[in-house]
């Protein structure tokens, strides 16, 4: 039985395909568990938006934000961080720099945090 470049190139793209979905199904599993996690054992905190823009991906019709905070615990000890969140455009439109907003942060690893509002959905 012979193959031909043809039949290769495709059953490579394939494997590539498959092997690629296996892996982003997989980190969205992950970086749900995190929230999941933040959203039980987190500290709330304020912060303040500090710059929002788009990534370009899109989950469920709804485009994915890069947003970065200065997270402001109540130990005093403040700090940046960024996370990426769905949000429709009626959210983005009212995060703009400076807006204040309340967050969860994971208090093992204080760069991982979520939205409070936007953790609601995962309960």
């Amino acid at each position: 039985m012979e193959f031909n470049n043809r039949e290769i190139g495709a059953s490579l793209i394939l494997v590539f395909m498959i092997a690629f979905w296996t892996l982003s199904s997989i980190r969205k599993r992950i970086a749900a568990e995190r929230k999941k996690k933040i959203l039980k054992q987190g500290v709330q905190a304020n912060a303040t938006v500090l710059a929002i823009k788009p990534t370009g991906e899109y989950l469920n019709n709804l485009p994915e934000f890069q947003v970065q905070i200065k997270v402001e615990s109540k130990a005093g000890n403040d700090f940046v961080t960024e996370m990426r969140e769905v949000l429709p455009y009626a959210k983005y439109d009212s995060l703009r720099q400076g807006t204040q907003v309340l967050v969860k942060y994971d208090p093992a690893y204080y760069k991982r945090a979520i939205f409070l509002q936007m953790a609601e959905t995962l309960v």
